[in-house]
Parts: C-alpha cells; structure tokens; sequence
C-alpha cells in the first residue's frame, strides 16, 4: 500500500513522501526498508531514530524536529493507529469446509454448513456445532455441548458435557472448559466430594487463552460474559459469574461464586477468594489479594487489597523503615545510657 493510503485509513497526517510503498509492520528494532513502524511514547525516541523502517508513526506529543527521519505519519492516538494498520497487512488463510474421515462425530451431533473438522477430533452424542465452527486435531467435545457460530477451538481443547459457547469464540490450545467444581465436605473422617451438576455458559465474542480452566457450576452455571478476553494460565472456579468485556490476565485464580462486573481489569497472578463481589469498571492491580467486596470504579492493589493511593503511600513508608529502625535503636541506645547515670 502507499503510505497515503494507510494515512487516510487511520486519520493521520503525512510529512514526507507519501507516494512511498509500504509492504508490512514490524516493530522499532526489527523493521526493514518497506516496512511502517510505530514510536508509542517518546521512551522510544532513540530507538525510532535507528530504525530502518520506511515510514514512522508518532503521536502528536513527540516533536516532529526531534526526529531524522524521511517519511512520517502523525496521529492522535497511536495505539489506535497501530491496530488499524496491522488489520491491512493481515492475511489469514481460510481453509475451504471440510471433515475429516478421521474424526469421530458420534450419534445424534447437529452439524452446520461450512465447518472445518480436523482428523482426530471426538464429537459427543447430541452435540450441535453451527455454521463456520473451526475444531482443530485433538478437540474433545463432551455429550450436549453447543458451539456457536464461527467459533474457532484449537488442538488439545477439551468442552465437558452441557458447555454451551456463543459465537465467534475462541479457545486457545490445552484448555479445559466445565471440569468439575472443587466442592467437598467434611464428614468428620474424610473428604466427601460434592456432585457437581451444573454447567458452564460461554457469551459471544469471548477468547480465552491456553491452559485456561473454567469449572462447571454445583448448580446453575459458570458464565462468561460477552467479549471478555482471558489470558493463558487463568483459573475460574465453579459458579463464577463474570460480566462483558472483562480483561483477565496471566495465572489469575478466581474462587468459586465470584460475582465480577463488567470491564474489569484483572491484572497478572491475583488471587480472588470465593463469594466475593467486584462491581463494574473496578482496575486490580498485578498479584493483589481479594478478599473482599470492591465498590464500582475503584483501582485497588495489594494483599490485602486496598485502595492504589493508599498502596503507593505505604511504599513510600515501606522504603524508609530501614532508617527508622536504626533512629528507633539510637534512641533506644541513648535512653539506657541516661539511665547508667
């Protein structure tokens, strides 16, 4: 594409020559003669003026005087810039419909139009999976489950009887989806396990990453709400309940009747107990303890969890402790000499 071209798509303003071909992305270091790059924040600057790239996008806030380079663009928003870009010089090859006489679809399984049906692949009995589905090898699909439309389950997924996904889901590779709950009891002289007979409800749009685990409900469901994207290595456990357009970060674990709003941000390795409530646009900071309610828009960090300002002020005190316990010792010192006299 000419660079002029690409400038229009994302809004931008061009300074130098923008007749210039552009054959694909690439980041700052990596970038080569053809390719458009993109300086996020002026942190980059140094590393935007090595760069070999054909054209450089900035945002507005980086001065244009401070960079020597030929061909720019110049945006409001970077980040946005970059996501329309990369979507121009995406080229995902479509396979044509087809099933694999090795896979084993069982009695019963509703298939719809144009899906792709990959060798090894088990479809339990009463089953529906719907126009466009992609099952790659080794996807193990319980009895009753429904997969929506257009969804895509990569190898080594597994969806335990009665899960029910929307459309346009996707299941990264090794994820297990309506294992059972971790429910026992206690009878006194042993661990009693607790039938767990509900389900799990996938809403559309929804990607989960690799090695996820949802747990099916004791009773009712374990849902997860439209367009909400988790992470690899995330736990949800029995009953959780999380609303649309969550983001869900690495080796999170999240207890069993958890109640999270929608637009949630759970950053990396935090720790939720069971039966907490998370309201809606509530921000958690990477490896936080939750182990209570959060009201709706805070931005909480820490085990136990509090708010950010707070967590930043106990820093600040954390980092000076080592002077204070050698003044506390000095006192301490000068007070029993006083009292030798």
């Amino acid at each position: 594409m000419k660079l002029r071209e690409i400038s229009e798509i994302i809004g931008g303003t061009v300074f130098g020559n923008g007749e210039v071909d552009i054959e694909g992305v690439s980041s700052i270091k990596d970038a080569k003669e053809g390719d458009i790059t993109f300086c996020f924040r002026k942190a980059y600057l140094d590393a935007a003026k090595q760069s070999k790239a054909t054209a450089l996008v900035i945002g507005k806030d980086i001065p244009i005087d401070q960079l020597d380079v030929e061909n720019l663009i110049v945006v409001d928003d970077p980040y946005e810039a970059y996501l329309k870009t990369i979507n121009l010089f995406v080229k995902e090859e479509k396979e044509e419909p087809f099933i694999s006489p090795l896979a084993y679809i069982s009695e019963g399984v509703t298939l719809g139009e144009n899906v792709r049906i990959y060798p090894f692949v088990y479809i339990g009995k009463g089953s529906k999976i719907y126009n466009g589905v992609t099952l790659y090898p080794f996807v193990y699909i319980g009895r009753n489950v429904t997969i929506g439309e257009e969804s895509k389950i990569y190898p080594n997924v597994t969806l335990y009887d009665g899960v029910r996904l929307g459309k346009r889901v996707v299941i990264h590779a090794g994820s297990v989806i309506g294992s059972d709950g971790f429910g026992y009891t206690w009878d006194g002289k042993r661990h009693i396990k607790i039938p767990q007979l509900g389900s799990v409800e996938i809403e559309d749009d929804v990607e989960i990453g690799a090695n996820v685990t949802i747990d099916r409900a004791t009773l009712g469901k374990t849902v997860i709400g439209r367009g909400t994207k988790i992470d690899n290595l995330v736990q949800i456990g029995h009953n959780v309940v999380i609303g649309e357009d969550c983001i869900i970060v690495a080796q999170v674990g999240i207890g069993g009747s958890a109640q999270i709003g929608k637009r949630v941000i759970i950053a990396g390795q935090v720790g939720i107990r069971d039966h907490v409530r998370i309201e809606d646009d509530v921000k958690i900071g990477g490896q936080s303890g939750i182990v209570k309610d959060i009201e709706k828009g805070s931005e909480v960090i820490g085990t136990p969890h509090m708010d950010r300002r707070e967590w930043a002020r106990l820093q600040v005190y954390l980092k000076q402790l080592p002077n204070l316990f050698s003044t506390v010792k000095e006192i301490k010192e000068k007070i029993k000499a006083g009292e030798h006299k």
